[in-house]
């Protein structure tokens, strides 16, 4: 799936931006958010429909796993459907993320920067985009992706969910729009 990625510095232009996408006719459920902690994010959980990741979470969870590698593997797969959606063990997000926190568990381990940037893959970011927004979230910014489908634009306004996205990042102030 292609996303339309918007990197904000505050939670207020992140609700903005989640409300612009709605009325543009992006479900909350086609919005990721993804922030360093859950400090970047509190707001934004309260105020909207959109769950957030915490990278700092997933990255977390992956070094435990790495340090027990003798944890069962049911466990794993448990344990990881419920870090940090507030929901119990088993119980999928708001969003359905339990498979993305199973795959940034179980995918490959390295340095903290790279298990940072094999987090954010899981999480459907991929290429340079990754290692962009590991930079903008470790200095404390907001990523917003918005599931955009492959639709292509042709001539004149760009009229698919990828233009829409990208003007509502423009409306809401994204510093850096992907």
């Amino acid at each position: 799936m292609a996303y339309k990625l918007g990197i904000f510095s505050t939670q207020q232009q992140v609700i903005e931006v989640i409300q612009a996408l709605e009325s543009e006719g992006i479900a909350s459920s086609a919005v990721r958010v993804i922030a360093k902690d859950h400090e970047h994010t509190n707001r934004i959980e309260s105020e909207t429909s959109v769950h957030a990741d915490e990278v700092n979470d997933l990255t977390e969870t992956r070094h435990q796993v790495r340090d027990n590698d003798d944890v069962p593997l049911g466990f794993v797969g448990l344990a990881a459907g419920s870090v940090g959606t507030g929901y119990g063990t088993g119980t999928p997000s708001a969003v359905g993320l339990t498979p993305y926190y199973g795959a940034a568990v179980l995918s490959g381990v390295g340095d903290g920067d790279s298990e940072m940037i094999e987090s954010l893959r899981a999480l459907g970011i991929s290429g340079d985009d990754a290692k962009t927004c590991r930079d903008a979230i470790a200095e404390g910014a907001i990523v917003v992706a918005a599931e955009t489908g492959d639709a292509a634009s042709g001539e004149g306004p760009d009229l698919t969910p990828a233009g829409a996205a990208e003007a509502a990042f423009r409306r809401a102030g994204a510093r850096t729009i992907l």
